[in-house]
C-alpha cells in the first residue's frame, strides 16, 4: 500500500471505528453516571473523516485528518505522515487507526479553542500576532497572505486561538481576512507587533546558562561532573566569543523577538558594541557582541552547518547572519555590508 492508498484507507475506514469507540466511551460514561444517579445527554453518533493538506513553514506539506460528528463544524486536526512511517515499519492498520482516535480524544479534552468569526476585526484584533519566516522558502504561500519584507525574511500575521499549558494554537491570516478588515498593512503590523510583545515577552540568557540548565539536571550523576567541566570550558570560550540566546517566554517562534521595540538596541548599548545576530532557528537567535576577535565567516559557517545537520527544514529561518549597527540603528544582512 503506497502513501495515497494509505490515506484513502484511513479516510474510508476510520469513521466506522470511531463510531464504535465513541459508543463504548458513552456506555462507560453512562454506567458511571448511573451509579451517581445522573442523566447524560444523548446525541447521534455519525462520524465523518475529512482529509486536509496543510502547508507548514518553509513549504513543508503535511496531510491531516479531522473527525467530525454530525452537527460539529470544527475538530482537532491529526497529522498522518508519521503514522504512514509506522505502517511502513510493520504496524497494523487497526492499531494505527486506534492511535489516531486516541490522539483525537486527547486533543478534544485538552483543547478549549473558542470558535470566532475571524472576518470580524473587532473580535480578533487583540489576538493578531506576527511571525518571522524565510521569504524564499515560503514565497508561494506568501502570495496568498499579507506580509512585510524584512531582510531575507517575511513578517506574516497569525490569529492566536489559544495559549495555555497544553501549547499554542494559531492560524495564518490570508488575504481574504486582511481585505475584509479594511486596515493598512503598516497599521496591522504595529498592532500585531504590540500584541506579540504582550503575549510572548522576550527572554535572554547566556548560551552557557541555557546549555547548563537544559542538560545539566537531566544527566546521570556519573556523567554530570564531565558535563560541568565542559561547561566551564565553554565559559572560557565565552570570554572571547560571548553568545546569548534571545527567544520568547515559551521558546516557540522566538526569533520574532528581534522585531521587538529596542530589544537589540538596548542589548547593544549594554554591550557597548555592534551585534551579530545568528538565526539558529525560527524559535531563537544567537546574539554575539562584536569584538576584535569576532570572525563573521566563522559565525556564518556555524549557522549553515547547524541548518544542514541539526535544524529541521520546518524550523529553518535563514542561512544568512545579520548585523546590528549602533550608529544607524539598523539590522542588516551581514554579507551585504560594504
Amino acid at each position: 500500500m503506497n502513501y495515497q492508498e494509505f490515506l484513502k484507507y484511513i479516510e474510508e475506514n476510520l469513521p466506522e471505528l470511531m463510531n464504535i469507540r465513541e459508543l463504548e466511551k458513552r456506555e462507560k460514561l453512562a454506567e458511571e453516571e448511573k451509579e451517581k444517579d445522573c442523566e447524560i445527554e444523548e446525541t447521534e453518533i455519525c462520524y465523518e473523516a475529512h482529509l486536509h493538506t496543510i502547508t507548514k513553514n518553509n513549504g513543508i506539506v503535511l496531510d491531516g485528518i479531522t473527525l467530525l460528528n454530525k452537527g460539529e463544524s470544527a475538530g482537532p486536526n491529526i497529522y498522518l505522515n508519521s503514522f504512514f512511517e509506522n505502517y511502513q515499519m510493520g504496524k497494523p492498520l487497526n492499531s494505527i487507526m486506534n492511535e489516531i482516535i486516541d490522539c483525537h480524544f486527547r486533543a478534544k479534552e485538552e483543547t478549549t479553542i473558542e470558535v470566532v468569526d475571524i472576518l470580524d476585526f473587532e473580535v480578533v484584533k487583540n489576538k493578531i500576532i506576527v511571525r518571522l519566516v524565510n521569504y524564499e522558502k515560503n514565497e508561494e504561500q506568501l502570495k496568498n497572505c499579507p506580509h512585510k519584507r524584512f531582510l531575507d525574511l517575511a513578517i506574516t500575521f497569525r490569529y492566536l486561538a489559544s495559549k495555555d499549558a497544553m501549547g499554542l494554537a494559531s492560524s495564518l491570516v490570508f488575504n481574504k481576512e486582511f481585505e475584509q478588515w479594511d486596515i493598512e498593512l503598516e497599521d496591522l503590523y504595529q498592532l500585531a507587533l504590540f500584541n506579540t510583545m504582550r503575549e510572548f515577552p522576550w527572554q535572554m540568557d547566556s548560551l552557557v546558562k541555557v546549555v547548563s540548565e537544559c542538560f545539566g539536571e537531566r544527566l546521570p550523576e556519573e556523567l554530570r561532573e564531565d558535563f560541568m567541566n565542559d561547561v566551564r570550558s565553554l565559559e572560557q570560550v565565552e570570554s572571547r566569543v560571548n553568545m546569548f540566546v534571545l527567544t520568547n517566554d515559551v521558546g516557540v517562534n522566538g526569533a520574532t523577538s528581534i522585531l521587538y521595540d529596542n530589544v537589540i538596541k538596548n542589548f547593544a548599548k549594554v554591550q557597548d558594541c555592534n551585534i551579530y545576530i545568528l538565526p539558529s532557528s525560527v524559535h531563537e537567535v544567537m546574539l554575539v557582541p562584536e569584538n576584535a576577535d569576532t570572525e563573521p565567516e566563522f559565525l556564518k559557517e556555524l549557522v549553515v552547518d547547524a541548518n544542514q545537520s541539526a535544524v529541521g527544514l520546518i524550523d529553518l529561518l535563514s542561512d544568512h547572519i545579520y548585523y546590528y549597527d549602533m550608529d544607524s540603528d539598523q539590522i542588516l544582512i551581514c554579507e551585504e555590508i560594504n
